[in-house]
């Protein structure tokens, strides 16, 4: 039974030292993780957001030597692109399920549309259930070379889209596009 014993107990200054290490180790790197968790958090809470500087980053890393437009995947798993629409620069997450673009309610305001005077009597069936959308027309969508007008867009009822969407109506006429090694690659 002794031997037993020795094997599942550790000695005092085994569990002292450990301990020492622990503190240690929360002493040093404990801001650090704590700042990390908080990003990560903000991150899972608020997708549609971006600073500054991420904005800065992807506008200069976005087109490559052959004209291509390359995003790379974000930390949620999604591509996210800005255009400019209407002139004003739109956060989108690229959605193939997605038939036109849409946007959200607030994005639709931002770019001088007034989404409390549209009839939203489109009716759409989308995975997160039956929802009412109104049909606008966009004068003006680009993103670097790409520029579109007279686009067909929805604009979704206030808290029934939080994000808006880059669909298929814009997506069709690239000359195509394609995900390679976790970056989507659009061709105008």
């Amino acid at each position: 039974m002794d031997e037993l014993s020795g094997i599942v107990m550790t000695s005092p200054s085994k569990l002292l030292l450990l301990a020492l290490f622990a503190a240690a180790f929360v002493a040093y790197f404990g801001d650090r993780i704590i700042m990390v968790s908080k990003k990560v958090e903000e991150a899972r809470t608020q997708p549609q957001q971006q600073t500054t500087n991420e904005l800065v980053y992807a506008k200069a890393n976005r087109m490559d030597g052959g004209g291509d437009i390359r995003v790379p995947m974000s930390r949620d798993g999604h591509y996210w692109v800005m255009l400019d629409v209407n002139g004003t620069p739109v956060r989108f997450i690229v959605d193939t399920g997605a038939s036109h673009i849409s946007l959200s309610y607030s994005d639709a305001k931002d770019v001088g549309l007034d989404p409390e005077g549209l009839r939203y009597d489109r009716i759409y069936k989308t995975a997160n259930g039956v929802t009412r959308k109104a049909i606008v027309k966009l004068d003006r969508v680009s993103i670097d070379a790409v520029e579109m007008s007279d686009v067909l867009a929805s604009v979704s009822q206030r808290g029934h889209l939080e994000v808006s969407l880059l669909g298929m109506n814009f997506l069709n006429k690239l000359s195509g596009f394609r995900v390679e090694d976790r970056v989507l690659v659009l061709k105008p």
